[in-house]
């Protein structure tokens, strides 16, 4: 049976989240065991170029889509892939040199991590059966192990590394705190009930404390708070569930105090006296000397050439700034602004709670938050984000084009149908 270009790109956007995410954890956890050896690399990098050669047929169809269903979107991020290339193209034949073939090379290879994830978000099958039950199974796996971990070992950070001989192809903890939040804001979308998402957000703050990354640590659990409360505006369930995760929050910092007391993620509350901090800010007050230098058009490969390598950027949106010029950076955080936005509005004004939208906001508020903070533009997981909010504006559309004679805006037809198809309870109050 031959499958149409739809169904194609849906089974291997699903496939590809599977594989990016949960697969990576799980593939590194082996790696660092021993039990197979490093045959993909770091695996990350690899598995997106495979999957931009299997997109690579299906990209003239899921243009015409994008194009029909979201154009105005689609165009702005193919504005920023487009202008990423030129841009460094450009810095590299002007300057020349090995730190800019270095800084080239690195935003060839971020413009395809952003327009692989992107076209994944775009057509991921929320409602796959196969793909949801494929997420739950690796959560499952995932805190059965680090329950085992904590168990059996007493410590509070699971650091893969330390687990065998060899770590030079084992990724590191950030590797894996992406690849777990990810899954778990997937799961959050896609639950039916107050009660199952309340054990995401349970079962999620556990595993992101013990990966031990700060900042997606804490961008979990404020993004958690903030659905909870925008949530039990609308249902009683959710206030209480929220009341509850505070309680229990605070009862075991409590009653932990002297073991959490001394993790890494508690550090934030002395960040002067922590190394990593320290440095990021000196990275931070090299980008901010290049930005008054050069403030419209920055220092292409800036990051290279002050600190001789690639990985001495501004760990925040400034890296954007200094690297692509005022213009690539209003384009890079305007998607990301525009896609929150766009979602919130839909979630909070329009009461759509479907499971394309929650995903959407949830991607684009954790990763403006880190975009912020914490993460450089080179960090690809903001393209997730776009991807996520052009797929709940394409469901959107298609909606209204089944339903001609509703008006476009919050119709509740539309609404309804969402909620429905997503396995997402509706949770509007009810008409009077």
């Amino acid at each position: 049976m031959l499958l149409s270009s739809d169904a194609l790109a849906a089974r291997l956007s699903g496939a590809g989240l599977l594989v990016l995410y949960p697969g990576y954890m799980f593939y590194h956890t082996l790696v660092a065991l021993g039990l197979i050896p490093a045959f993909l690399g770091g695996m990350f990098g690899l598995v997106t170029v495979l999957l931009a050669a299997l997109y690579l047929p299906l990209l003239p169809y899921l243009q015409r889509d994008l194009l029909r269903l979201a154009p105005g979107y689609a165009l702005g991020v193919a504005g920023l892939l487009g202008f990423v290339l030129v841009w460094s193209a450009a810095g590299y034949v002007t300057e020349g040199g090995t730190a800019m073939r270095v800084a080239a090379t690195q935003s060839v290879e971020t413009v395809v991590l952003w327009l692989v994830l992107f076209l994944l978000a775009y057509r991921l099958p929320l409602e796959a059966r196969w793909l949801v039950a494929g997420m739950w199974i690796a959560l499952a796996i995932t805190v059965i192990y680090l329950a085992v971990f904590v168990a059996t070992t007493g410590q509070v950070m699971f650091f893969a590394r330390g687990l065998g001989e060899s770590t030079e192809d084992v990724s590191t903890y950030q590797g894996y705190a992406r690849s777990a939040l990810v899954m778990l804001v997937f799961l959050i979308a896609v639950s039916r009930s107050a009660l199952t998402r309340a054990a995401v957000i349970g079962l999620g703050s556990f595993v992101m404390f013990l990966l031990g990354a700060r900042s997606e640590l804490y961008g979990f659990l404020l993004l958690a708070m903030s659905l909870l409360m925008l949530w039990s505006g609308m249902s009683a369930r959710y206030l209480l569930i929220l009341l509850a995760i505070l309680g229990l929050g605070v009862a075991t910092v409590a009653s932990q105090f002297d073991a959490i007391a001394e993790s890494r993620q508690f550090q934030v509350l002395n960040l002067a006296g922590d190394s990593s901090w320290q440095a990021r800010q000196q990275l931070e007050r090299a980008a901010v000397e290049q930005l008054l230098a050069h403030p419209l058009i920055g220092v292409f490969g800036g990051h290279v050439s002050a600190s001789g390598s690639a990985g001495g950027y501004a760990h925040n949106v400034l890296s954007a700034w200094v690297n692509y010029g005022l213009p690539g950076f209003v384009l890079y955080l305007g998607l990301t602004l525009t896609a929150l936005c766009g979602a919130a509005y839909r979630m909070i004004l329009c009461r759509d709670l479907s499971a394309c939208w929650i995903l959407a906001f949830s991607l684009n508020a954790v990763c403006l938050l880190l975009m912020l903070i914490a993460k450089p533009v080179f960090w690809p997981l903001p393209a997730l984000g776009w991807g996520g909010f052009a797929n709940a504006l394409a469901r959107s559309r298609r909606l209204l084009d089944d339903d001609a004679h509703v008006p476009a805006g919050c119709d509740e037809t539309s609404q309804g149908r969402d909620n429905h198809e997503s396995g997402t309870p509706d949770l509007r109050p009810s008409a009077p």
